[in-house]
């Protein structure tokens, strides 16, 4: 492992497949709502077709994160993958909402079943002492999809109407993603001798849990960004809000690398916590926002904050973790940013219909000082004890 490349064929295949893979999920995530409303769904149905997955996908994560463990990566990428190629074909063919509630449930089954192998398989790969920095890059695969195909997909729909031209678009990706992985080495762990455990035990273990609790507290400020700013900016008088997400995405790629490869030497509580006060000062912002400057402002330490932390946040988990149960425990930490993006949008979305955007952002920037808090209270006193 201390010969270990960025270059090296299986890195760049993972980072290969994770791009494609993520375009094709971010090709739908603009659009769903409006073939949910193209096949004559209502906006609770459009709740409804995004919960589905996302609920099978979090449920299950931790199942193929065990079973990634026990019996290899590989299989679990390829199923995944392909599974998810396979069923965007089948959207053409929804008769009906009750048609795509079954079709986005399996697509949850498929998603959970990557993402449980896929980050395993990057810390696999890593050197200790490269951990921060390999899986910050990794994550720029993802960054690169979200800056890319959300656009991508608003822009085919918006010119061609063409919901089944869309699809196929989505499936072809995947299916390239599922190709790129067959050209990669297995990497199972060594298991002989080792007490089995249960689905949630490495999940359950205190350094995994601090960390997926603090990951769900920035998650949930993401969820209630990414869900309301295109009506809140508006509102504040900015209908040309895409300069948020520009300078977000800039700022996420500049910080991601930099931070992970930060944390392998000043080590991840002297990342994590700093970045994420940048996140909290971000969301504290955000009720004052009067103009694109400050928009833009925001942008800047949303991505920076965001950006740099995570990759460090996942480098604890993998550093408090044995290979033998990685796979079980990411699936676990992972699936707490799923659980936080439905939080801010529908948990927050109410305090925000209430008592307006101002307050809901507020909420968020509170409950994510009190992750921060936790998480630096936590790592100290584990800190004092090793």
């Amino acid at each position: 492992m201390d010969d270990f490349k960025l270059y090296s064929k299986n890195f760049v295949l993972i980072c290969v497949s994770g791009f494609l893979y993520f375009g094709s999920f971010y090709f739908l995530l603009p659009t769903i709502p409006q073939f949910v409303h193209h096949i004559g769904g209502s906006a609770g149905q459009i709740g409804a077709v995004v919960g589905f997955f996302t609920l099978t996908s979090v449920i299950l994560r931790p199942y193929f994160g065990k079973l990634a463990d026990g019996y290899g990566r590989k299989k679990f990428l390829l199923a995944g993958s392909g599974m998810f190629a396979l069923l965007f074909v089948l959207y053409s063919h929804a008769g009906g909402i009750s048609h795509l509630y079954i079709i986005r449930l399996f697509h949850g089954v498929a998603h959970g079943c990557y993402l449980a192998a896929a980050y395993a398989y990057v810390a696999d790969l890593a050197p200790i002492q490269r951990r921060g920095e390999v899986m910050g890059v990794y994550g720029v695969a993802n960054v690169f999809a979200m800056a890319l195909f959300p656009a991508w997909g608003s822009r085919i729909i918006t010119i061609t109407h063409d919901f089944n031209y869309l699809f196929s678009l989505s499936a072809i990706t995947a299916a390239l993603s599922f190709l790129s992985l067959l050209l990669i080495d297995d990497r199972r762990p060594e298991t002989h001798g080792v007490q089995k455990k249960g689905i949630f035990e490495a999940g359950l273990k205190p350094p995994v849990l601090a960390a997926s609790v603090t990951f769900f507290s920035a998650s949930t400020v993401y969820g209630t960004v990414i869900t309301f700013l295109p009506v809140y900016a508006p509102e504040k008088g900015m209908a040309d809000f895409g300069i948020f997400f520009t300078v977000y995405a800039v700022f996420t790629l500049l910080s991601r690398v930099a931070a992970g490869k930060l944390s392998d030497i000043y080590g991840r509580r002297k990342v994590v916590l700093p970045f994420l006060s940048v996140l909290a000062v971000a969301t504290f912002c955000l009720p004052f926002l009067s103009n694109l400057y400050m928009l833009a402002f925001i942008g800047a330490l949303f991505g920076l904050g965001f950006g740099a932390f995570m990759p460090a946040l996942t480098a604890y988990v993998v550093d408090k973790t044995e290979p033998q149960e990685r796979a079980g425990a990411l699936a676990f930490f992972t699936s707490f940013m799923d659980v936080g993006i439905t939080t801010g949008a529908i948990v927050l979305g109410i305090i925000g219909g209430w008592l307006g955007f101002e307050v809901m952002y507020g909420f968020a920037g509170v409950i994510l000082s009190c992750g921060i808090v936790f998480f630096a209270f936590f790592s100290r006193r584990r800190a004092e004890r090793t």
